[in-house]
């Protein structure tokens, strides 16, 4: 019998260099064709085609595969039209409209037309036949409940149509491979071995390859670098499996292990074995996920100058989807090259979202918001540039709800602007006359093809180039248009799935979907670069260097699946199917394996990192794999085990000058320096030869500052010494009951509430709404207050425990008080768009609404929902008195609860989402009056508690209680006072209204913010900026 070997030894051992070095040998004989090696991922491939390039000094033919290529060469003579992932979403979505209107679905029925849970289903079709499990073995073994049957029913359906249209999907691929295997393996005829490496577990379709190379006479030899004192369940099972096929294991040993290959084989273990501390090993602890890259991109920099090459350092990023945006940002930032490219959307670039505006002009039946955003296109111009601007203005400032009100708008063809807007109008009609309301997929593309080739873009790309001599923007409109040439081709394999003719909506739909998953390439992986892998991607390599980000607990590991369909508790019913499913432990056991692989990976020195991400009172917690090496290195404190680093927001403002990183910092050091009298001309010197300009900006912004703070009044000043304006000022607010969110303005920023609410400056919008997030808080708000009244019984009931209440029941009442509501507003809600958007706010109300009765329910001291939005100082006055004077102060509290024996009150505010939620510090500070003032509202009231209840996350945040309600108020919480504290709170609150009244009334408005919004709609005309800060 030939050889069937898998070689089983500790991390890096010498077999892998054993087996590369017999393909070596091969290709030195130029007998590349005569042996097959595979490996796990396509990182892993070209790292050792580069290497075996590297050795032989040749480019020939190397078979380096992994299991997908092989089933690609499988194929590759046979003729097969493959369905890609947007055309797979399609043919479901057509799959479940028709099982729809035949009644065949009744589960899925009120959701089968969401767009998320079409690509949930796509997902599930891919899992099952990934299994190896064809509709009919599925439809036989699955439970008899609607929930499984009709999954089944549509994967039924969606194979009957591949095959009906002579499509296959890419898991179809694996079948037909499979199937030409056991009918002819003469493929792998010739061969003289096959290596497979670094791999401890087989996916279903994988093995069943393998099972079928096995009845080969070609030697087979795997290497398995994973053997360790406590073996995890994930190799055991694999080498049973790979003995059940006729392999038979020899094992291998390292004479000497490394320190990290040491604590990959006793982490996780049941072993008491512990670790001498390692001075190369580092902690870094940020505040956040930027000043995380930020540390480590200095680090970086910092071994890089001792002369550590970028290659022969990594990243393994833990949670890529969370910290890939964030590292190309600041390697921009840092100049730090790597091996990752970085990818735009296609439907995120300029270009792309404009011709998109021409279709959905159409869609929408010219309205204003598409008419508006279809004037302000650069690439596809209606009018001439130096007068879009004002055409803009002008037609925001009209009121009108289509075209037809446009044109017979007196107002606007009265204007300077009156004929070119005429002009647009008759182009705009005109260019719609070709967009058809139904037709084929064909002939759409012809009209997309059509505003392409009629628009001359290339040359609008190169007067673009011309003017701004942006070589980044020039390179990327001319990708976005060739990539979206090419999926315009690939729109014609549609025809087969989609044939007759789709409505417009459909059409744009399936188009968007395109746009959304493909990708152009913004800047070009470095090879040179640092190396960006994940702890999949990690295994057989070998860095001086490793930085493993994003240990953060929820993060990393990930243990949880969010597919509702392959959710923990349907394991066992999957499993019965024969769905290759983990259980939450199989998970867990197969994510620690791959991380000991990670730690084996470093040579010298190893960083872990996370970031804690405070919102509010919450922090992020460190990863239970970062707790595992913390426990097995030796020490009582965390500092003794190894280098313990805190980045906290400090450190962006760098004190020594080798912590220094970019010229942004360097220049920021030395301004500090200058201040403090610590004068380095050297320093000076070489930063003016460097950048000249910035130091002549920040003299001028000095200057600026000086003449600002002269006693006169002058250009640069935001303190009103003019006692006429003064006066005019003081009648303005005499006599005014004042809002929160009107004091709350100035304590931020004095000048933002010149601008706002004395000047009353208004932005031009540049991207028109049809449903603002003050639209969305006033729905949800609504709704709330409604759902509690309604249902008020039935709630009490549940809290009290006397009947359970059944949320879920209640979402049509809930679909039905949201459409009322937004019809009360005169909004249209008749598009798919819309439909979504009242969907998507139906279900986080009643996520919140389960969050709240499960939270109250589990009260020692029971509370229910008493009063919605109590107003004060309305109906009757409510003042607060400072210094013996009233001040009056009006506003609504959106609802009190009650305890039920005893008279305590908590208050609720809700919020849409958490962004910037405040704290008690932002209370005591003045930053934040709202729930100090709602608490001094409720006079006759024993209030112990304020919170927000947070729309948007289903959760409540208490923000300031009385330490003695132990079972509302955690002792850790921020907020939690004594009622000495709280009333010193209140103090401190009405402090600052009196402080801030006095200031408005002194005509003090200068440029000194307590918070700058980096969204403040004035930014582009107020003086303050960060440059200054450091002076």
């Amino acid at each position: 019998m030939k050889d069937r070997i898998v070689y089983l030894g500790p991390y890096n051992n010498s077999k892998k260099d054993e087996l590369f070095n017999k393909a070596i040998n091969y290709l030195e004989q130029n007998k590349g064709d005569k042996f097959y090696y595979i490996l796990p991922n396509g990182n892993l491939l070209i790292k050792y085609r580069k290497k075996m390039i590297e050795k032989v000094n040749q480019t020939f033919r190397i078979n380096l595969f992994t299991f997908d290529d092989i089933i690609d060469k499988l194929l590759e003579n046979n003729f097969y039209n493959y369905i890609d992932e947007e055309m797979k979403e399609a043919l479901i979505t057509k799959i479940l409209m028709d099982l729809k209107e035949e009644n065949k679905l009744n589960y899925y029925k009120n959701i089968s037309n969401k767009k998320g849970f079409v690509e949930i289903v796509s997902s599930i079709i891919g899992r099952i036949k990934r299994s190896l499990v064809t509709p009919e073995m599925y439809l036989n073994r699955c439970p008899n409940t609607l929930f499984y049957k009709e999954i089944g029913l549509i994967y039924r359906e969606y194979e009957k149509q591949l095959d009906k249209l002579k499509l296959i999907d890419r898991e179809e691929s694996f079948f037909k491979s499979l199937s030409r295997l056991k009918e002819d393996n003469s493929f792998f005829y010739g061969l003289d071995f096959i290596i497979i490496d670094e791999f401890f577990d087989f996916r279903p379709q994988e093995l069943e390859l393998l099972k079928e190379i096995t009845k080969t006479q070609v030697p087979i030899y795997i290497n398995m670098p994973f053997n360790r004192d406590e073996n995890f369940s994930t190799l055991k099972e694999t080498l049973e499996t790979l003995m059940d096929l006729g392999f038979k294991v020899e094992y291998t040993k390292k004479e000497e292990q490394s320190y990290y290959e040491r604590m990959a084989n006793i982490a996780f273990s049941q072993s008491e074995i512990t670790m001498k501390p390692n001075p190369n090993i580092h902690m870094i602890k940020a505040a956040n996920g930027y000043l995380e890259m930020k540390k480590i991109a200095e680090e970086i920099k910092r071994h890089n100058a001792l002369e550590i090459d970028l290659k022969d350092m990594a990243i393994v990023l833990a949670s890529p989807n969370d910290y890939r945006g964030t590292m190309f940002q600041v390697f921009e930032e840092e100049k730090i090259p790597c091996s990752m490219n970085k990818d735009t959307k296609l439907i995120e670039i300029p270009l792309i979202k404009e011709m998109l505006h021409i279709l959905e002009l159409k869609r929408n039946h010219m309205d204003k918001p598409s008419i508006i955003n279809r004037i302000k296109s650069n690439y596809f111009s209606l009018c001439p540039n130096e007068d879009r601007e004002a055409i803009e203005y002008i037609i925001r400032k009209t009121h009108f709800n289509n075209i037809d009100d446009l044109k017979n708008s007196k107002q606007i063809m009265a204007s300077a602007y009156g004929d070119i807007i005429d002009e647009i109008i008759v182009k705009l009609e005109e260019e719609l006359s070709f967009i058809p309301e139904k037709a084929s997929i064909e002939e759409y593309i012809e009209v997309v093809n059509g505003i392409l080739n009629n628009s001359s873009l290339q040359e609008k790309i190169l007067d673009i180039y011309s003017t701004t001599k942006d070589y980044d923007l020039l390179y990327r409109d001319f990708a976005a248009l060739s990539k979206l040439q090419e999926t315009l081709d690939n729109f014609n394999n549609l025809k087969e799935v989609l044939s007759g003719e789709v409505s417009l909506e459909e059409f744009l739909n399936i188009l968007e979907n395109y746009l959304q998953n493909e990708t152009i390439v913004d800047t070009w992986g470095n090879l040179q670069g640092i190396n960006i892998l994940t702890p999949v991607t990690a295994r057989g390599q070998k860095f001086k260097v490793l930085f493993v980000v994003g240990l953060s607990q929820g993060k990393y590991p990930n243990l949880k699946d969010d597919n509702f369909f392959f959710k923990e508790e349907n394991h066992k019913d999957l499993k019965n199917i024969g769905i290759d499913v983990k259980s939450y432990y199989e998970i867990l056991d197969k994510e620690s394996l791959m991380f000991t692989t990670v730690l084996s990976a470093c040579s010298h020195t190893l960083y872990l990192s996370y970031a804690e991400n405070s919102t509010g009172d919450e922090k992020e917690i460190p990863s239970i794999f970062l707790d595992e090496i913390l426990r097995i290195i030796e020490g009582d404190k965390t500092e003794e085990k190894l280098s313990l680093i805190n980045v906290d927001m400090d450190y962006l403002i760098k004190n020594k000058a080798d912590e220094l990183t970019t010229k942004k910092e360097l220049s920021q050091y030395l301004l500090q320096k200058y201040y403090e009298e610590e004068y380095d001309e050297d320093l000076f010197f070489m930063y003016n030869h460097i950048d000249e300009d910035i130091f002549k900006e920040v003299n001028h912004r000095i200057l600026c500052e000086w003449e600002r703070n002269k006693e006169e009044f002058n250009q640069y000043s935001g303190n009103i010494g003019d006692r006429d304006i003064i006066g005019d000022i003081e009648n303005t607010i005499k006599d005014k009951v004042y809002s929160i969110s009107y004091l709350e303005s100035y304590g931020k920023c004095p000048y933002y509430f010149l601008l706002n609410n004395i000047l009353t400056v208004e932005e031009m919008e540049r991207k028109l709404e049809d449903y603002t997030p003050l639209d969305k808080g006033i729905i949800t708000h609504e709704v709330l207050k409604e759902y509690y009244y309604n249902y008020r019984l039935e709630i009490e009931n549940h809290i009290l425990g006397k009947e359970i209440f059944h949320v879920d029941g209640t979402y049509e009442y809930i679909i039905n008080r949201i459409q009322d509501s937004i019809k009360s507003m005169n909004i249209e809600i008749g598009t798919n768009l819309w439909k979504l958007r009242i969907e998507n706010m139906a279900e986080r109300i009643m996520e919140l609404v389960k969050v709240d009765l499960d939270r109250l329910s589990k009260y020692d001291k029971k509370a229910i929902p008493l009063a919605f939005e109590v107003d004060f100082g309305r109906r009757r006055p409510f003042n607060i008195e400072v210094d013996g004077i009233k001040i009056p102060l009006t506003g609504a509290i959106d609802r009190i609860d009650k305890y039920v024996d005893e008279d305590k009150y908590i208050i609720i505010d809700y919020k849409n989402s958490d962004y910037n939620i405040k704290n008690i510090d932002d209370m005591k500070s003045g930053l934040s009056l709202q729930l100090p003032v709602y608490i001094m509202s409720q006079e006759d009231k024993n209030v112990v508690a304020a919170m927000y209840g947070i729309i948007s996350k289903g959760e409540f945040q208490l923000k300031v209680g009385d330490i003695e309600e132990s079972h509302l108020v955690s002792k850790r919480n921020k907020g939690a006072v004594t009622r000495e504290e709280l009333e010193e709170l209140l103090d401190m609150t009405k402090a600052s209204i009196k402080s801030y009244l006095d200031s408005i009334q002194k005509g003090d408005f200068s440029v000194n913010p307590m918070e700058c919004s980096p969204f403040c709609i004035y930014k582009d005309i107020c003086r303050y900026k960060e440059v200054l800060e450091v002076i």
